[in-house]
């Protein structure tokens, strides 16, 4: 991957035209009737791998940007907010702290200065359920599953909102989140050939390739109209599939041993 990126602010509006609200996918695991399974919609088979579930047990502001939630698996995941709409999400599961990626040659993928006031941060703790909110989002976490939705405070829309635990495999790690059927995807980078990306798999690294279907100067960042964009800050290789495999399910996964994603609401 070409180690040239930046990260500044922008704005992403919903579309007048996106439902307000579809239908939650849930995941099934397999059943042994050859009847239920050829009978199960495409959508319910997400994450079909065994999960271990893991709680969030409680909360704490360790400054005036950031907030780190502890994990009934003994880990630590950090939310450090870059300004009201945007927070860098961070799990580590060596336990190693926030950090600037490797990269060789040495490079940056931030540009200087990038925070921007963040104007409160307050944690709320009701029941299930936990929020931390600046003055314009909340990001809401079901303590029973540790599964994140981020709210925009001014329409109260649910701009994203994750459909499995984050994933941790050797070498690998990987976000899913909710696709919804008005929804459209675009960013990457250079993918030849393709602007939006709704029902496609795109890579995420240099293949040094100008024909169409592939991939040059790629970037680790792509925006929703939805309302939200995510830029995983890491110079590793990755692949985002935004309904290819399943629809109803956006799978973004790099191959490095940590999560260290931004997103912007």
């Amino acid at each position: 991957m070409t180690p040239h990126y930046f990260f500044k602010n922008f704005k992403i509006t919903n579309s007048k035209n996106q439902p307000k609200s579809v239908v939650l996918v849930f995941a099934f695991f397999l059943i042994t009737s050859p009847f239920f399974v050829s009978a199960q919609p495409a959508a319910q088979k997400t994450n079909q791998v065994a999960q271990k579930v893991t709680k969030v047990l409680g909360a704490k502001k360790i400054n005036t940007t950031t907030v780190e939630l502890l994990l009934s698996d003994n880990q630590r995941l950090t939310l450090d907010f870059y300004g009201d709409h945007i927070f860098r999400l961070f799990e580590d599961p060596t336990g190693g702290f926030i950090r600037d990626p490797e990269a060789k040659p040495e490079a940056k993928i931030l540009v200087e200065n990038p925070r921007r006031p963040v104007s409160k941060l307050d944690i709320k703790d009701e029941g299930n359920q936990l929020f931390i909110s600046t003055g314009k989002i909340t990001v809401l976490f079901d303590k029973n599953t540790s599964l994140i939705k981020i709210i925009n405070l001014a329409t109260q829309a649910v701009a994203v909102e994750e459909l499995a635990p984050i994933q941790f495999e050797k070498g690998k790690v990987s976000l899913s989140l909710k696709e919804n059927p008005q929804e459209y995807f675009y960013g990457g980078g250079v993918q030849n050939g393709r602007f939006s990306h709704k029902g496609r798999n795109i890579s995420i690294e240099n293949q040094n390739s100008w024909t169409d279907g592939g991939v040059a100067s790629p970037t680790p960042f792509y925006w929703s109209t939805n309302g939200y964009a995510v830029m995983w800050y890491t110079f590793s290789k990755g692949n985002y599939n935004f309904g290819a495999k399943e629809k109803g399910l956006v799978k973004l996964a790099h191959e490095t041993d940590y999560l260290d994603a931004i997103f912007y609401d």
